[in-house]
């Protein structure tokens, strides 16, 4: 909306309802915007009357599901989802949305069914295919999980921000004398989970070329196997093939019973680690926070809690509490200051940094993000704090990852409920 400007789309769309303050369109449009950058109340209210004035066009019920979504009413969700669904039962999204609210109201087969109505609609269509992805991930059903994941880059908007590819793709044979590169896609926190595949790339390929952002090379280019990282495809250099991280345990045929989870695959600078345990406290515990996670991400939304919530790990005696949080959110230093926390985002310039720091940690409490990720690969104990339902490589309804002998996991036990979640870790915390 205006260019990926939200505070510019909401300023145009409130013109225009000041000139025609009853116009459904005008009144569904700044709902729209608000749902995802405004006020949610404000909102309802908006998207409600617009549906109320002209109920029988189908986006507006979709977006209204998307607002009930986001303040956890999926039974308000699901309505809306219907009403789209029986306004327009051949576009196949508003299928694929309905299927989504269905999963997140723990009706996973029913999901599942609407998902596989809106491929029957449209067979090619991209998210349908990566929700049933998601969906097989976190049943455990790697194998037919993993085809559908490969959807993930075939959308038109995906495709227009990769890097162009000139190689083949690599399917796991054997290329001796001959380099690969391997790109690191999606999320830090995606890098540092799939790169424990690539010594297994390395068995098999001459030299093995990493190709990720600039914060994760000074912990991958540590990996074993890896011949050098790059941030440009210009620089690589001769290669034989192509593949992205996240598509190696497809490639491997992984399955629960397969996971290379061997930890710590990842390792610091040890000069780093060094420096860093000489100025982290020397007694007691050091246990390191993360309650935030990348808000660029579309679904922060949900995996980010306020830092108050935990605000019954200060005090506990023996502890220190270290900010792992990058950037340190302004609205939360007052708080930090409070909890008496350490606070090193001004110093933790990249992921190296944040490596060698977490190996001097007894515990590691963080939101699903690359934190987590980091301390996981690192070996260290870390406690995620997942919200509900959970991305799909923690499955469900367990308290330990295949992915991570290190981890365990505190969940919501319905979608939105931070709060039992912070009770949980702080009465574990206390009971160390």
């Amino acid at each position: 909306m205006n260019g990926g400007d939200p505070k510019a789309a909401e300023t145009l769309a409130r013109t225009v309802l000041a000139d025609s303050p009853a116009l459904p369109e005008a009144q569904a449009l700044l709902g729209m915007i608000l749902t995802r950058h405004g006020d949610k109340e404000e909102a309802r209210t908006l998207l409600e009357s617009a549906i109320s004035l002209r109920g029988t066009v189908p986006q507006w019920h979709h977006e209204l599901r998307e607002l009930h979504r986001r303040t956890y009413r999926l039974e308000e969700a699901l309505a809306a989802a219907r009403a789209a669904v029986r306004l327009d039962p051949r576009t196949p999204r508003y299928r694929s949305a309905m299927a989504q609210i269905l999963i997140e109201r723990g009706e996973r087969d029913a999901g599942r069914d609407a998902l596989l109505d809106a491929l029957t609609l449209a067979p090619d269509d991209v998210e349908s295919h990566l929700s049933l992805g998601h969906l097989l991930l976190s049943s455990g059903d790697l194998r037919a999980g993993w085809v559908e994941y490969e959807w993930r880059f075939r959308g038109p908007k995906t495709r227009r921000a990769l890097p162009v590819i000139t190689r083949p793709i690599w399917n796991g044979m054997r290329l001796p004398g001959r380099r690969i590169l391997i790109g690191a896609d999606q999320g830090f926190g995606d890098g540092f989970m799939f790169s424990r595949f690539l010594p297994m790339v390395a068995e098999r390929c001459d030299g093995v070329v990493v190709l990720c952002r600039e914060a994760q090379i000074p912990v991958l280019s540590r990996t074993p196997g890896v011949a050098t990282c790059v941030v440009d495809t210009k620089d690589v250099g001769e290669h034989a093939a192509f593949c992205w991280m996240a598509s190696l345990p497809g490639v491997f045929g992984t399955t629960l019973d397969s996971i290379p989870a061997a930890t710590p695959y990842l390792s610091p600078d040890p000069a780093r680690r060094a420096a860093w345990r000489r100025e982290l406290p020397a007694e007691g515990l050091r246990i390191g926070l993360c309650w935030r996670g990348n808000p660029e991400n579309g679904f922060d939304w949900r995996r980010s809690l306020s830092l108050s919530m935990l605000r019954g790990l200060a005090g506990i005696e023996g502890v220190s509490l270290v900010s792992l949080q990058v950037p340190a959110p302004e609205a939360d230093r007052a708080e930090m200051a409070a909890m008496g926390m350490i606070d090193l985002a001004p110093r933790l310039t990249d992921f190296g940094e944040t490596a060698a720091v977490i190996a001097n940690l007894d515990l590691v409490i963080s939101v699903d993000s690359a934190v987590a990720h980091l301390a996981g690969a690192l070996g260290v104990p870390c406690w995620a704090m997942l919200f509900e339902p959970a991305d799909w490589r923690w499955l469900r309804g367990r308290t330990d990852s295949p992915w991570y002998p290190s981890m365990w996991l505190f969940r919501q036990p319905v979608p939105g409920d931070w709060d039992t979640v912070a009770r949980e870790v702080v009465a574990a915390a206390r009971g160390m």
